[in-house]
């Protein structure tokens, strides 16, 4: 563009007008034919001149291309996730399924590394989960919780280990950030089904056993006066919006990632329990920060274990062990 100006200069200024200076500052020529003959050249150098004109358009236009064809390869490449993110790192994570007998979740040697690094930031050795347990992870902000949920559901790039599923089992992996989709109530509560899957009134009592009674009856609705679901809800209503989700899909294998946060204490236990009596024979997993309501009212504990993430070593333990660990632990 800034050739195209000084080439625009140099032809309508320069160019035209010197050749008829000399001849008018002598007089032979007039100032109107002097001008005339100026103006013609300007507009005879322009109509020579398309593909100077054309170049910022011919540049954008590369560009774009340019563009379109990475996109086009980067789809590509990640057809091929492992290929994809070994290009940054080890993507050595081995995913198999347990036989009917067996029906647990294990994790074997699993280390998870951040991009480009060689050292892994997080070590398990062998990790046992019976179907029906439920296991409370703690841990530091930044030891790696979040991480390794994200392994266990291949969403987690670098790193190795094996890890062995349940066979069989539907998973459902909730996280502390809930985005909702610009749809109707009922899709966002029956996804990733396909909403025809399930009846109407078995929405409406999953969003009412949630504590969502005031919406219940707004199944196709995609929002009110002009807004979404996802800027009318608060983010406590959005939690039990999935707590609806895994009451009416009902996942065998049940992650939750800090899903209770923007909870009280009184609604924490009940979005708990109702999981305890809808969902009995489900394997959970679950982050959380505040522990003080990981009992129901009446005292007994939801959780069967707790993981532990400490030093980038991860270690499980029953919870009466933890709860003797933490009454024991030295005042700081």
């Amino acid at each position: 563009m800034g050739f195209e100006l000084v080439h625009n200069f140099i032809g309508s200024r320069i160019v035209a007008y010197a050749p008829g200076l000399l001849p008018y500052v002598d007089k032979t020529i007039s100032l109107q034919d002097y001008v005339t003959g100026a103006e013609l050249a300007t507009a005879l150098i322009n109509e020579c001149s398309w593909f100077i004109h054309a170049m910022p358009d011919i540049a954008t236009l590369r560009a774009d291309a340019r563009r379109i064809t990475e996109l086009a390869e980067a789809i590509e490449t990640v057809q091929r996730p492992q290929d994809y993110y070994a290009q940054s790192g080890p993507a050595a994570f081995e995913y198999t399924i347990a036989e009917a007998v067996e029906g647990g979740l294990t994790i074997h040697s699993v280390e998870l590394l951040h991009t480009g690094e060689d050292e892994p930031f997080l070590t398990t050795i062998e990790l046992n989960f019976a179907p029906g347990e439920w296991t409370l992870v703690m841990g530091e902000s930044g030891s790696g919780k979040t991480s390794l949920l994200k392994a266990i559901n291949g969403l987690w790039p670098h790193g190795r280990g094996k890890i062995t599923l349940p066979d069989g089992l539907r998973t459902l992996f909730a996280a502390q950030e809930v985005k909702l989709q610009g749809v109707c109530l009922k899709d966002l509560v029956c996804l990733p089904d396909d909403a025809r899957e399930h009846k109407d009134a078995a929405v409406s009592t999953a969003l009412e056993e949630a504590g969502l009674h005031e919406i219940s009856g707004e199944l196709f609705d995609e929002g009110r006066e002009g807004q979404q679901w996802d800027k009318l809800l608060s983010g406590g209503e959005k939690q039990k919006l999935v707590l609806a989700k895994v009451l009416l899909l009902k996942p065998g294998l049940l992650f939750l990632d800090e899903a209770t946060s923007a909870l009280d204490g009184q609604a924490v236990q009940a979005f708990y329990q109702a999981i305890k009596e809808n969902c009995p024979e489900a394997t959970v997993i679950a982050i959380m920060h505040d522990t003080s309501s990981i009992q129901s009212e009446g005292g007994i504990d939801f959780f069967d274990s707790v993981l532990v993430i400490e030093g980038g070593i991860a270690e499980k333990m029953s919870i009466s062990v933890w709860r003797s660990a933490q009454t024991n632990a030295p005042l700081r």
